[in-house]
């Protein structure tokens, strides 16, 4: 699922070739393990392919250590299973501004490694004189969160809340989203591989990990998620974060430039509620949309600011993302410059005349790999440099028609099955009673259902269900439910127990409904065959005082009385 991450865009697009360019590179690796650090020599490294994002990061990386002058001290905590933390940072040598522009860096845990040790056999004893090292490595959200699978419940709590617990070292992030403080009755992830018991959809699994769980969410709300290159930190936020600004790149820095546009959105939205009580139907203006051309989004709201939540989300959505641009570099850059960057290009040196000049633009995307000249281990072994052949290429957005880039994910899948126990607190603890108090903000009725799993208990709408219309049945204290888990909300799926005395004797070939609170204090409607006859009963009792109304063959009877 992470190699998806180094595939790039805009996609079905072909632009001019342009080759690898010379580039004298000083970087710094420094690889963490069970809090040792072992220091890379920069000029060790021989390869290096990092794709840096809004969002995050991904890079593929060898480097060689040689193993005759010295151990290689890297090896034993290399090959075990402890967490290993890297730190790379990248720079120019050559011809450097002052102030020198900073290292891009980047910190990550690596995911997949490899080993290949390069003996020497004319040398006696066919020593292992030098070692390669590949190591694959991912920002600190993916690579643990996309491992993250939870299920869990909260009640009466906010989504920043549900996000912050699951927040580990070294991940940091900053929350700053207003539909994320919404205090919610419910929310579930229903993350992992959680078997669904419902009908048709036994086996069936969950993909989504949290870290696709919080990107789904994330466009789902029309948020930014990013991380920061300087601080190594995430923000989830409602804006767009606050740009750094760059000098302007000079003509000599810059290779090619091609600008693309995504496709346009042609549809308008119309969003419409299928509720019989409160059915609407609200066109969302596409100012470059087609006459004709519609995407219908169908809700089933009762609650009338639930409903326009959800068309505000809609309406946001149709935003055009505009002017894009690609960059080919044609050196190391000599700016600070990293994804989250505001940049232009100088139109006194490059001309006034193209079509990007004096435009601001939002950098989202780097794509960076280069090789040494001469990959040969011996070559400027242990050096803080060496000369590489270098690709570099960002992408860009208009600065002033910012968008969210996130990464592909797995929507997660709804609803979570698990069972639950109806409450009650009307009555006394041994009574069959139910409770389904009205809602004080939307006026519904719910159930309160414990969940045993979790401990807690949660609110359910009470709906008729499968019951016609002349029917009431509220399920009454104890009752055992079937429910599934929406992110938000429960519904009931089935009940899973008869109630005490309601099951008959299979001999009997009966159906039995039993009305009341307890065996003391109830009502019996019974059809029964006795000696393969039918007998209907209604019987009532309160403690010793019993009624009865009984027909059965050749005979009515109607009998009122104490029973010992």
């Amino acid at each position: 699922m992470m190699n998806n991450l180094f595939t790039e865009g805009p996609k079905n697009l072909s632009y001019p070739n342009t080759d690898p360019v010379a580039e004298s590179l000083a970087l710094s690796l420094t690889l963490s393990i069970e809090g040792n650090d072992h220091v890379i020599p920069g000029a060790n490294v021989k390869h290096c392919e990092l794709n840096a994002f809004s969002y995050g990061f991904a890079c593929n990386l060898g480097f060689f250590l040689p193993n005759d002058q010295r151990d290689d001290t890297l090896l034993e905590e290399f090959v075990g299973d402890s967490l290993i933390d890297v730190t790379l940072s990248i720079a120019a040598v050559h011809n450097l501004p002052d102030p020198a522009p900073q290292a891009l860096t980047v910190k990550g845990i690596v995911t997949k490694r490899s080993l290949h040790e390069q003996n020497y056999p004319q040398v006696s004893g066919a020593p292992v004189l030098y070692r390669y090292y590949h190591i694959q490595f991912f920002d600190p959200a993916q690579v643990l969160w996309r491992q993250h699978y939870p299920c869990e419940l909260y009640v009466d709590d906010s989504m920043a809340s549900v996000i912050d617990a699951q927040v580990v070292s070294p991940i940091t992030l900053t929350i700053d989203f207003e539909p994320a403080d919404q205090i919610q009755p419910m929310i579930c992830l229903a993350l992992g591989n959680s078997e669904h018991i419902h009908p048709g959809e036994t086996g069936a699994t969950n993909e989504a990990s949290f870290y696709d769980f919080l990107m789904d969410y994330t466009q789902r709300n029309n948020g930014y998620f990013t991380y920061d290159y300087q601080q190594h930190t995430y923000s989830l936020s409602a804006d767009a974060p606050e740009l750094q600004s760059t000098t302007a790149f000079y003509p000599h820095e810059v290779a090619q430039v091609t600008s693309y546009w995504p496709p346009i959105k042609r549809a308008s939205i119309n969003v419409l509620n299928g509720t019989a009580d409160n059915s609407q139907q609200t066109a969302l203006d596409n100012a470059s949309g087609v006459e004709g051309i519609k995407q219908d989004l169908v809700l089933r709201q009762a609650i009338d600011d639930q409903y326009t939540q959800r068309k505000d989300l809609k309406s946001n959505q149709l935003s055009q993302s505009g002017q894009q641009l690609e960059i080919t570099f044609s050196q190391w850059p000599m700016q600070d410059f990293w994804p989250e960057c505001e940049f232009t290009t100088n139109s006194q040196a490059d001309g006034t005349s193209f079509l990007h000049a004096d435009t601001s633009y939002h950098c989202h995307a780097f794509f960076i790999k280069f090789n040494a000249i001469d990959d040969q281990p011996e070559k400027d072994v242990d050096l803080a440099f060496t000369q590489y052949y270098l690709s570099y290429r960002v992408q860009a957005h208009l600065a002033d028609a910012p968008f969210p880039v996130l990464p592909k994910y797995q929507a997660p899948h709804y609803p979570l099955y698990v069972e639950g126990l109806i409450v009650s607190e009307q009555g006394e603890e041994d009574e069959k009673t139910f409770d389904v108090p009205s809602n004080e903000d939307t006026g519904q009725f719910e159930y309160k259902v414990n969940i045993p799993l979790w401990d807690l208990t949660i609110k359910v709408l009470l709906e008729p269900d499968f019951l016609n219309t002349h029917f009431y049945f509220p399920f009454y204290r104890n009752t055992k439910l079937l429910l599934g888990l929406d992110l938000y909300r429960a519904h009931i799926i089935k009940v899973l127990n008869w109630g005490e005395g309601v099951q008959l004797p299979m001999s009997t070939q009966g159906n039995h409904i039993l009305f009341g609170k307890t065996t003391e204090d109830q009502t019996s409607l019974s059809h029964v065959y006795e000696d393969g006859y039918p007998v209907l009963a209604i019987k009532r009792n309160k403690e010793n005082d019993t009624e009865l109304v009984r027909l059965e063959e050749g005979s009515i009877i109607l009998q009122t009385c104490e029973e010992d």
